[in-house]
């Protein structure tokens, strides 16, 4: 097992365990919904316009946030609004359409439909942690090609950061026995700042035979905004710098240079049934110290659930090299995934 793939062995083991159950606190919040019904449970938190509420008798609720009228806690949450404002303190009032938090600096009351995000303050490592895993195989007779992909995601959020763990490694072979592999191991930390602005911190490895690259690993920072920020919709930019160090095929030596990042990333959730997410990142990095390189990256996926935490998903890739290595005419790799995946 070479590093690349032993790396991503590791982070798909940590992943895992991520789905291990944890200590819940009573369950005595209470949700009303537009129709006149009440559930009551414990309010685990909103996010993409869907809350999560743990029930004793169904489990896991999944409630779109339009569909709720009012809810009332004794905790502590944490809500996050549209205009980026953070505003911690527990539910004291249910009003329609309302909510009205008490705070350590008085009263504040905001309309549910300015409502982002809602995370618990005494949630567990593990109640914060959101992840997925995805695999697909594929085989085609006229062509005598097959492929098999391998991903995973990890994702988790406090009150002030987020940090995430995502990779995934893509083997095709054909009837001449020829292999190719495209891996990538990205980890990520974001703090998040007042205004919807925020800082990013990243570490990546990469590993792709076609265009001719052994391992590339990146470090780097920049700051970022989300322009857009809704129960149906985010939209974030982010510039900043980017150090790699590559090792290319068939070359003993390690290029080592310095990266501009400009990157654009969307995500857009329906709620009908299939619920449906789509995202889009756009990163683009010129080169600095390499004058006259550039490199891109684009990634877009569809994700359908077909029945509760199952999902089909499918995903185009499009990786640019300007001044691939020597050894290959290629500076383009693309394809198209598809993949069923559970997420936890």
């Amino acid at each position: 097992m070479n590093p690349m793939n032993r790396m991503i062995f590791l982070a798909v083991v940590l992943a895992s365990i991520a789905s291990s159950p944890a200590f819940a606190r009573d369950k005595s919040d209470v949700v009303w919904l537009v129709n006149g019904d009440r559930i009551t449970g414990e309010i685990k938190r909103l996010e993409r316009g869907v809350l999560r509420l743990s029930t004793d008798s169904l489990g896991t609720v999944k409630i779109e946030w339009d569909d709720i009228e009012k809810i009332q806690s004794e905790y502590e949450f944490q809500f996050e609004r549209t205009d980026g404002r953070r505003v911690t303190g527990a539910v004291t009032a249910a009003e329609s359409q309302h909510i009205v938090v008490e705070t350590d600096d008085g009263t504040v009351t905001f309309t549910r439909q300015d409502i982002v995000r809602i995370s618990q303050i005494e949630a567990t490592f593990w109640d914060r942690v959101d992840g997925s895993m995805t695999f697909g195989y594929s085989f085609t007779k006229a062509s005598d090609v097959a492929q098999g992909n391998l991903g995973f995601r990890a994702t988790h959020r406090s009150e002030i950061r987020s940090f995430s763990v995502d990779g995934s490694t893509i083997i095709t072979s054909d009837q001449e026995s020829e292999k190719t592999q495209r891996s990538t191991l990205r980890l990520n930390m974001t703090r998040f700042r007042a205004n919807r602005w925020f800082n990013s911190y990243l570490l990546g490895f990469e590993q792709n035979d076609e265009l001719g690259l052994s391992l590339r690993t990146s470090l780097g920072a920049g700051i970022g905004r989300y322009l857009k920020q809704t129960n149906r919709s985010e939209l974030a930019v982010l510039a900043g710098l980017m150090g790699n160090s590559e090792e290319l095929k068939g070359d003993a030596s390690r290029q080592e240079n310095i990266e501009g990042l400009l990157a654009v990333d969307y995500s857009r959730y329906v709620f009908d049934t299939p619920e449906m997410t789509m995202s889009a990142q756009l990163s683009a990095f010129p080169g600095i110290t390499e004058s006259g390189r550039a490199r891109a990256q684009l990634d877009i996926n569809l994700r359908w659930e077909l029945i509760e935490d199952l999902f089909w998903d499918l995903s185009y890739y499009n990786t640019y090299d300007s001044d691939p290595s020597s050894d290959t005419e290629e500076n383009n790799d693309y394809g198209v995934v598809t993949s069923i995946g559970y997420s936890f």
